[in-house]
């Protein structure tokens, strides 16, 4: 039998301080930062989910991911200055993880708003995840710690498994913001000595990969995080329908979120449902259909023509429509961009609707399309 945790146990519920009246209980904040943001209020149209555990996370936040040690693609204070930009246009969710290797950044980021007087901790809805070297019991809690030190918190308003995938241990400092040059907890390349394409026609099991640990030890690790406070809600990432309900089975409080990525072109409707019947909310990544994992020769869901004629009839844009359509299906997001004229439209999901036949429209376009294959690099084809 699945409970809900009283709140005799936990922090109590509570709506973002920047959604209680749609205002901030802010004073003296500066009109303009050095890069010309003025700061904007939450946009009172934007939506906001309600949680099973009675906390409500907001509709829209921003992704993160601008890659891993081996793949980074931004400079150093990149991340720092997008979430500083991100608060001060009204965005009031971040979610994070701390395979990004960014999160000290994003601490930096929101300290800079925080002494700004544009937000509190409490106006700001922060998602972590666990990542994958960290899946033993013994090693949630330290992971879990060493994310709220570089992020500058106590406690986090939700902790996602990021994959149910673990991988061989590997060491850090706990005491020390960030990750120094050498630390590698992707490929596990400094522990195994061997990177992914070394051994993806090898023998088996790879030699990253950790087979000593299920799901339900990470996951009974994690729910005593929730029972004990350090985060508010608790979650998974990247899993199916049946590998959720395997968890499900094997613990007596479920996930209050599920993210995965999910797009016009990978609509993820038996998930969507699943989520439904059993309150958990569903929340989409990579919700425009690319980012770095997408090659050359896939299909490209903003350039589709039945979105550039939803939009054209609204006024709007493609990628408008589309986060439109997951607000309106219930599913939360995290766009990820840079720009600061991307991140003003990602807040205007709930200002305008799409119609029935929009909907209709859409729907058709489901291609059941991953642009994240994990064959291609855990050396384990999980949607398979």
């Amino acid at each position: 039998m699945l409970r809900v945790l009283s709140s005799s146990v936990r922090s109590a519920a509570r709506v973002p301080a920047a959604y209680r009246g749609r205002s901030l209980t802010t004073a003296a904040v500066p009109a303009k930062d050095d890069a010309g943001v003025e700061v904007a209020r939450p946009p009172t149209t934007l939506p906001v989910m309600p949680l099973r555990s009675g906390d409500c996370m907001p509709a829209i936040g921003m992704g993160t991911f601008t890659g891993t040690r081996l793949t980074q693609r931004c400079e150093p204070g990149t991340m720092r200055d997008t979430v500083h930009m991100w608060l001060r246009l009204g965005g009031r969710m971040v979610d994070c993880a701390q395979n990004y290797l960014n999160e000290d950044e994003i601490g930096d980021g929101l300290q800079m708003a925080i002494d700004e007087g544009v937000v509190t901790r409490d106006d700001v809805w922060i998602t972590s995840k666990l990542n994958n070297p960290y899946h033993r019991r013994e090693h949630v809690r330290p992971a879990l710690e060493k994310t709220l030190l570089d992020l500058g918190v106590d406690q986090l308003d939700l902790y996602l498994m990021h994959w149910p995938t673990a991988f061989k241990y590997v060491p850090f400092d706990p005491t020390v913001r960030g990750f120094p040059m050498d630390y590698e907890p992707d490929q596990c390349s400094a522990v195994t000595g061997k990177l992914w394409d070394e051994t993806k026609h090898g023998a088996w099991p790879p030699p990253h990969l950790d087979r000593g640990v299920t799901i339900h030890e990470t996951w009974d690790a994690m729910v005593d995080l929730y029972k004990e406070g350090l985060v508010k809600n608790i979650g998974v990432c990247n899993f199916n329908v049946m590998l959720l309900n395997e968890l499900m089975c094997g613990s007596d409080v479920a996930p209050h979120v599920v993210q995965i990525e999910s797009h016009p072109f990978l609509q993820q409707t038996h998930m969507l449902d699943f989520c439904q019947r059993n309150g958990i909310q569903m929340q989409a990544y990579s919700p425009l259909g690319y980012g770095v994992f997408k090659g050359g020769e896939e299909p490209t869901v903003l350039l589709h023509p039945e979105l550039k004629r939803i939009g054209d009839k609204h006024g709007q844009s493609s990628a408008a429509v589309c986060l439109q359509w997951h607000v309106q299906r219930g599913v939360a997001t995290c766009p990820m961009s840079l720009r600061e004229n991307e991140l003003r439209e990602n807040l205007k999901p709930g200002s305008w609707q799409l119609d029935s036949t929009d909907l209709d429209a859409i729907a058709r376009l489901d291609l059941g399309h991953h642009y994240l294959r994990p064959a291609d690099w855990y050396n384990l084809p999980l949607w398979s």
